[in-house]
């Protein structure tokens, strides 16, 4: 089987399981209390305090699962943009607006490494385990290599860390951003998005335009922890030409898929906004073109609307927003959308 057929036989398992079973893992279990979320109005938001670790409150890369009754956050502080603080945590709730860490953890989980920095962490519960994965990009300040790493525990309070995967930038490898891990019909799908390769370019510290077309593409295993980085597929997306995705996660709910993608038309500085697109079978993408969540001055001094998460309950949606403001800090908001309303 070549590796086109294989990709062809595994979605098409995928979309069959989907319609004959509906979504595994969905965002949200029958245990979840959404009676303060669902306070807030359609339309409306938010902001989150969240206890960093470094007592700065400042946060991006959000990502959020329900488990037994319990919403559970993995972030990174990233005050000021300082990228040494820049290391996955994780906390909990009982209501998706309070968080805190778990009883006996001390964030971070894990520090930077010597002349890098931790970024862009995914949750998943993996059930084939029993376990929490947080996978997160390493990413060695000069930029000419990455690496794939993975943080597991099987209670939210003991972890082991594990790097899996070396990408040689430098060389013929990508340079991802945004991992974000999808586990149906038992295979993990790797969605990310793929950048330029120069040091420069890619770096989001300087706002130039950039002529690379990023591209959301995705890997596939079979246990979580092999990545095969040599097959890696492009998906159907229907996002305007000049649209260059920058972050993204996925949220399963109603038997589909929604992608939460945030980016921009021409320079990284020209100003990210947060766009959603549908999926029932993983592979082709519905992109909405009105955004979701619009960065503006009147919108929390918002500057650039940032890497999301999301939670769904039937036709509520609730987003978490990471953003960058006019005075250079980093927040985390959480939004009410309503699903019929913001798919047409």
């Amino acid at each position: 089987m070549n590796i086109k057929t294989k990709w062809v036989h595994v979605f098409t398992v995928v979309a069959l399981s989907l319609v004959l079973s509906g979504c595994g893992n969905e965002s949200s279990d029958s245990g979840t209390d959404f009676s303060q979320l669902s306070k807030i109005p359609v339309g409306g938001s938010i902001l989150l305090n969240i206890p960093t670790y470094d007592g700065s409150g400042q946060v991006v890369h959000p990502d959020v699962i329900t488990k037994d009754g319990r919403f559970i956050m993995t972030i990174t502080p990233y005050a000021y943009s300082d990228l040494d603080l820049e290391n996955p945590s994780i906390y909990v709730s009982g209501d998706g607006i309070n968080f805190q860490p778990p009883e006996g953890v001390t964030n971070p989980l894990v520090f930077n490494p010597p002349n890098g920095y931790n970024d862009d962490p995914d949750i998943v519960f993996d059930p084939k385990s029993g376990n929490y994965f947080i996978y997160y990009n390493e990413t060695p300040r000069d930029y000419d290599k990455q690496y794939l790493d993975v943080l597991q525990s099987p209670n939210l309070v003991n972890w082991t860390h594990r790097r899996l995967t070396e990408f040689r930038t430098k060389g013929s490898d990508p340079f991802i951003v945004s991992p974000a891990i999808v586990i149906s019909n038992k295979t993990y799908f790797m969605f990310h998005v793929e950048i330029d390769t120069d040091a420069v370019r890619h770096s989001p510290n300087v706002c130039v335009r950039d002529p690379h077309k990023h591209q959301i593409r995705v890997m596939l295993s079979q246990d979580g922890i092999n990545w095969d980085k040599h097959v890696d597929e492009g998906i159907a997306i229907d996002a305007p030409a000049d649209f260059n995705p920058w972050h993204m996660n996925i949220v399963q709910g109603n038997g589909r898929y929604y992608m939460l993608v945030n980016g921009y038309r021409s320079g990284f500085c020209d100003g990210h906004n947060l766009y959603l697109a549908v999926s029932d079978d993983l592979t082709h993408w519905h992109f909405i073109q009105q955004p979701i969540v619009a960065a503006g001055k009147e919108f929390y001094n918002s500057k650039i609307i940032y890497r999301s998460a999301a939670v769904v309950n039937g036709d509520d949606m609730y987003v978490y927003f990471s953003f960058y403001t006019y005075d250079h800090q980093w927040l985390l908001g959480v939004k009410h959308i309503s699903l019929n309303e913001s798919i047409q």
